[in-house]
């Protein structure tokens, strides 16, 4: 189908179409013609486009995007699905919160499919709204691939915000989960040890690793209210323009079999492992 072509009067119009809010698709339907002839005449004219955002912006002032609101409930209580959320988010979970991009998400990239399937059933079990399901194939064949998720939601990161700091290298642990019960202390931790733990069953010892020296130590205080002995050493790594790190262990057997009891991990291949230093536990995957 043939496009008209544009007069002196049409294009001498282009930039206040534009100025006014007008997209250029939608100066181009106007006056029936292709996108490319638009942008041709923008390009003669000088005309400055708009980025992404301020477009984003016009689009949603004058109704051509619209923006969905993903609802939560209302007067959520904490529970077990939440302090596993911010278990993860002080690990390898994020938030992403850009009110200038209008960017709200909770997410997590892992290699562990059934870590990220957890962490997004914990997502929509507190939330009650369903967040991405995605895979990334590595094109580097030392890198292994992702599975990916994200809760988009404004109200679920203000949420989030009222609890806690979880910036990565500023994160605490909240008041609530504190002063909560051991089941929700338990979720918390086996949210944290999913995203950092490590474990190694030649010397006994499970470790968590963070650059973050004082929200490590309230993960031990945590850990020590539930009767968890531990330590934390500095990480020496002379490699430049590296972060200082620190490192929590959990290496007397008592303490190990009340973590295996108690907290576990998500992770079949950690909990597998864990699960082999107490064979009579070896059938008990999960706690």
């Amino acid at each position: 189908m043939v496009k008209r072509k544009l007069n002196d009067k049409d294009i001498s119009s282009l930039l206040g179409l534009y100025n006014s809010g007008l997209s250029s698709w939608e100066i181009a339907k106007k006056f029936d013609t292709y996108h490319s002839n638009i942008l041709h005449h923008f390009k003669r004219l000088n005309v400055k486009r708009r980025d992404k955002s301020s477009a984003a912006k016009e689009g949603v002032k004058s109704g051509r995007i619209k923006i969905k609101r993903n609802k939560i409930p209302k007067n959520l209580k904490l529970n077990n699905d939440l302090a596993y959320v911010l278990g993860v988010l002080a690990g390898d979970g994020y938030m992403d919160y850009n009110e200038k991009k209008r960017r709200y998400n909770v997410g997590l990239s892992a290699t562990d499919k059934e870590f990220v399937e957890k962490f997004k059933e914990s997502l929509f079990n507190f939330f009650k709204v369903n967040s991405s399901d995605e895979f990334r194939k590595s094109r580097n064949k030392n890198w292994s691939d992702q599975y990916i998720t994200r809760l988009c939601s404004k109200e679920a990161c203000d949420f989030i915000n009222t609890i806690g700091n979880f910036r990565k290298d500023k994160w605490g642990i909240p008041d609530i989960i504190k002063n909560s019960t051991e089941r929700i202390k338990c979720a918390f931790l086996r949210g944290f040890f999913d995203s950092e733990g490590e474990i190694d069953k030649r010397i006994w010892r499970i470790g968590a690793t963070s650059m973050n020296m004082n929200g490590l130590k309230q993960v031990g205080e945590l850990l020590k209210s539930l009767g968890i002995r531990y330590t934390i050493i500095n990480v020496k790594d002379n490699r430049l323009n590296t972060h200082q790190k620190y490192r929590l262990r959990i290496h007397d057997k008592k303490s190990i079999k009340l973590f295996n009891e108690s907290i576990g991990f998500t992770i079949k291949r950690k909990q597998m492992i864990l699960a082999t230093m107490f064979p009579r536990d070896r059938d008990r995957l999960t706690p």
